[in-house]
């Protein structure tokens, strides 16, 4: 019995230390987001830091969420047709919508799709205020816990976000119907 006792206990702490260990370098990858050259938007989808954040999948969300707030502005990798740099946070974000598919963004945002613009609302939002990516992360976070449990992997050969077919996973994850 004792054997078994001291057995459970190791596995427990190997299993702690490795989970804890996982999520350091999830993190220090993610703080990598600021070299991303290409976002994935119709056929740039080459980026090999974002490619390789991607292909951590659902395990590496978290650590994408905790940087939605990185206001740091990419070097010279601008939003088309809405004007301005993309930050860390705007690239977290595509990252996680890469990785899931179909997140309610504007939802999310408690924002209202701009018919007339287009996704041109989130980047008005975000770009408001310090507090407005605050807020957007927390929902963010509290979808995510809500929710993920109840996704399932999809296989694909497209890229959510873009116009690719050279994606860094064959597939993303959705809401599992219920």
């Amino acid at each position: 019995m004792a054997m078994k006792k001291t057995l459970t206990i190791t596995l427990f702490c190997f299993t702690f230390i490795l989970t804890a260990y996982s999520r350091q370098n999830y993190a220090r990858l993610v703080d990598n987001l600021r070299y991303v050259t290409d976002i994935p938007y119709m056929e740039n989808c080459k980026d090999s830091v974002f490619g390789e954040i991607v292909r951590k999948e659902k395990a590496i969300v978290p650590d994408l969420i905790n940087k939605m707030t990185d206001t740091r502005k990419l070097k010279e990798v601008y939003v088309p047709f809405f004007g301005g740099e993309y930050t860390v946070a705007d690239v977290a974000f595509v990252a996680i919508q890469e990785i899931i598919a179909d997140i309610p963004t504007f939802e999310l945002l408690g924002v209202p799709f701009n018919e007339e613009c287009g996704y041109c609302s989130y980047w008005h939002y975000v770009r408001k205020s310090k507090k407005n990516r605050k807020n957007f992360q927390k929902a963010a976070r509290k979808w995510y816990e809500e929710n993920k449990d109840n996704m399932v992997w999809v296989e694909s050969n497209n890229s959510v976000t873009g116009d690719c077919f050279i994606v860094p996973v064959k597939g993303h994850y959705i809401l599992q119907k219920k």
